[in-house]
């Protein structure tokens, strides 16, 4: 079946922008008819290119009147997704939820409840599931290269900034980790491929002038034994790698652009050997075995994150079930909801509405 999609989007600042430019980018599937924001600077004098000739409009509630609209985006203020996904999805629209897709599992579910209502007519934007790196990983992972997967490390900078937005405030549901979390735990969710049993958590305001949470550390178990290490900090003038994956085999790296990995031979069958009591020699190692690597570096596929559109009009159109599933994206809340909750936060309780 082939449709194009009458689009508008709400909030039209920094991420409502980017949602922009990506459906601009399929105008087989999708056209742009509509704009909203409450800020007029943005519906005129700083009018993103993309709504220069297309409806504008102060509210949602407004938008949602414009004649023949099918589906809205959502880039505004964290605590106003989840009602706003809901106003979209009983006027019978396609609802496109920027994460956090909500600021608690209770919300999270409000939303399904009505979601149920409209099949096919909520979708959430977890498009770091589509970076090329971590699309490759994953297929370096299911080859079996480095073995049996142990630890995963997932770590993003954000550079060392003192920020003073509104996404810095504990009132607005603000901080790394509703902000940058959902994006990692989603990675780390599907790299474990087994539900979580265990949660650490360590969530800290370091510099931000608003006082969310700038540097955080999440540690997942899974019940398959895997370890997922987690970080992102706003606090970090000298950042690392942005992937580490060991396996009982060898150990993948993503770091400054690159993607390789170190591993055993696969040519080379390892020895039987067993543990012996004497005393082993002066220097650190086993003497009894010479083992064999392969050093690699791979290209990145051609991938893009906004293939998600792609898979939303799939969907949306044609009953092609997306890889973004709504329950993973419910996980991810609940995931978020107890880091807080292990640190004694709960900045759910702080929202002002």
């Amino acid at each position: 079946m082939s449709k194009i999609l009458n689009v508008g989007v709400v909030g039209l600042g920094r991420i409502g922008r980017n949602h922009l430019q990506e459906i601009a980018s399929f105008p087989e599937h999708f056209k742009i008819v509509a704009g909203a924001d409450h800020d007029p600077r943005r519906l005129h004098a700083e009018c993103p290119k993309e709504l220069q000739n297309v409806a504008k409009y102060a509210s949602l509630e407004e938008m949602l009147r414009h004649p023949g609209l099918d589906m809205i985006t959502i880039g505004t203020r964290h605590p106003e997704h989840v009602p706003m996904a809901i106003k979209i999805l009983e006027a019978g629209k396609i609802a496109v939820v920027e994460k956090p897709t909500a600021t608690s599992t209770a919300e999270f579910d409000s939303m399904l409840s009505v979601a149920a209502k409209h099949p096919h007519r909520l979708f959430l934007r977890h498009n770091r599931r589509f970076e090329p790196a971590f699309v490759k990983v994953r297929e370096l992972i299911d080859s079996g290269l480095i073995g049996e997967v142990q630890y995963i490390k997932l770590y993003r900078s954000v550079g060392y900034c003192r920020r003073n937005d509104w996404m810095t405030m504990p009132e607005f549901y603000g901080g790394l980790l509703s902000n940058w979390g959902p994006h990692l735990i989603d990675q780390a969710l599907q790299l474990l491929e087994s539900p979580v049993k265990d949660l650490w958590a360590d969530v800290r305001h370091v510099i931000s002038i608003g006082m969310g949470d700038d540097h955080f550390k999440i540690i997942l178990k899974a019940e398959n034994g895997r370890l997922a290490d987690i970080e992102v900090s706003g606090a970090n003038a000298l950042p690392g790698r942005e992937m580490e994956i060991i396996g009982d085999r060898g150990t993948i790296i993503f770091e400054n652009g690159k993607l390789s990995a170190r591993y055993l031979d696969p040519c080379v069958e390892l020895k039987e050997l067993k543990p012996h009591p004497e005393n082993p020699p002066l220097a650190y190692g086993n003497f009894d075995e010479q083992l064999y690597f392969v050093n690699s570096e791979f290209e990145l596929p051609k991938i893009k994150q906004t293939v998600l559109w792609q898979h939303l009009y799939d969907e949306a159109v044609n009953g092609i079930p997306s890889p973004l599933k709504l329950e993973e994206g419910r996980e991810v809340v609940r995931i978020t909801e107890e880091a807080f909750r292990f640190c004694g936060l709960n900045p759910a309780a702080l929202i002002s509405r």
